[in-house]
Parts: C-alpha cells; structure tokens; sequence
C-alpha cells in the first residue's frame, strides 16, 4: 500500500452531547448512480464522500478513483447550482500530491471553464492578479488546526482526502466580488443541496512561490465532474464525528483582505 504523507495532523473527537449544528452529507458511487456525464481522462471516479457541518465549517472531501493515475484535480462546490460561471462567490482549490509533500491552495475563483485562476483573478477580459486564499505550505504555525490532506493507494484504488477549517475560505474578502457584491460569497460549504465542479488530472506539473503560491500548472489529460442540485442527507450532530478545536479557529482575528 503506497500511502503519501499528511499536510498536517488534527486531533478528533465527538461533538459534545446536546451541541446543535447541521451537518450535511453527501456520497456518490458509481456502482450506485453509474458514470454517465463523467469523464474518467482523469482517473476513474469510484466514489465521493462529502460532509460540511454549518457550525463548525469543517469541510471534508474524500474520492476514491478506481485506477491509480490521477495526481492532483481542482474542485468548487455550492449548495446547488453548477459552480461555473459563478466569479466572485466561490473557493477553487487545487489539490496536488505529485509527491510526498501534498500541498492544497485556494483561489477566489474566477467562474471560468479552465484552471486559470491561479493566474488570473477575474472573469473579465484581460489577465487580472489573482485573489490567493491560502496555500498550504505557508499556513505557519496554525497548520495542525486547520488542514488535512492525503494521497493513499489501496489494493488497486487511489483514495484522496482534503479535510479543512472551511472558515479559511468562507470568511474571505473577494478582491473582485460577484455582480451582487461581496456578501454573494460563500467559499467552500454546501447545505441541503450540493453543486460541484471537479477535475482530476494525470501527468501533472507544479511550481510554487515561497509564499506558497502556485505559479505553473500542467498536465496530460483531464477528466471531470460537473454537477448541479445533488441532495445530500442531514446528520444530527450529536451522533456526528467532529473535529474538536478545527471549526471556526480562524473565524475570528484572522486578517481581512
């Protein structure tokens, strides 16, 4: 079993009893709802375990492909619409475990079909400076409350997990705001519906700057998953796993832009 090494570790618990917090789930597998609409260039999609607890804003990702090719995808999600198109509002991140060290950085994205807005910020004409969130090689000393990532290959499956304070991203400023202004922005989180806009990819290169910005991006094939209005199921907290002390730890005091 490959297993490639953890961004940073974080301590788990259960919600203590009588805590309320809505926590939406949603799981997708291929054996259960078929692949059709899906391009597996990028891998192949076997399934998608996703939670977002509206209390605490961790947020986790797990997708577990049926081969063992996909190097890294970048994802958006909402709570319904299909993500594209929609500049100003939402969180891209680009999940890569080219190598040992999986490094995962956020963009405000900028609503278009392609993988630019780690260069470009705006969907308007022109190449506009990026709108960095974070990039996980400078989270600093705070890194062990706020992300988890992982690449593992087990039997003959590639499972890749992102786990994360979601108040990173939702509490973000856009530099270049939707056509309703800033308070349109809603980051990484979903509810009782999920939209999403996923796209793995092989043969990937990547360089990064000393603030750990992602400065090139290049791959072989792409594949995706693009959808709009899956239902998810609501857990009740108390029953629920939580992170204790990852939710919200940047909520407060962390510095606008």
């Amino acid at each position: 079993m490959k297993k490639v090494t953890m961004i940073a570790l974080m301590c788990a618990g259960t919600v203590a009893a009588g805590a309320s917090a809505d926590i939406y789930q949603w799981d997708w597998s291929a054996d259960v709802n078929g692949t059709t609409g899906l391009n597996m260039n990028g891998g192949e999609f076997q399934s998608i375990h996703a939670q977002y607890n509206s209390n605490t804003q961790r947020f986790l990702w797990e997708v577990t492909f049926a081969d063992q090719i996909t190097d890294g995808f970048t994802l958006a999600v909402n709570n319904g619409p299909n993500p594209k198109g929609h500049a100003g509002e939402l969180a891209l991140l680009y999940f890569d475990a080219t190598d040992s060290n999986v490094r995962v950085t956020g963009y405000a994205y900028n609503g278009q079909n392609s993988f630019n807005t780690y260069f470009d910020g705006s969907a308007e004409a022109g190449t506009q400076n990026p709108d960095m969130i974070f990039g996980s090689d400078a989270l600093g000393a705070n890194a062990s409350l706020i992300m988890q990532a992982s690449m593992q290959d087990i039997g003959s499956t590639r499972v890749m997990t992102l786990e994360m304070d979601a108040s990173l991203v939702n509490g973000h400023n856009p530099i270049y705001p939707g056509p309703e202004g800033p308070g349109e922005w809603t980051g990484m989180q979903f509810d009782e519906l999920i939209g999403l806009w996923m796209h793995p990819m092989t043969g990937m290169n990547t360089s990064y700057s000393e603030d750990g910005a992602l400065t090139e991006l290049s791959f072989n094939r792409q594949g995706w998953f693009d959808g709009s209005n899956f239902t998810t199921t609501t857990i009740p907290a108390p029953g629920a796993i939580a992170l204790v002390g990852l939710g919200g730890v940047l909520a407060n005091g962390r510095r606008r832009k």
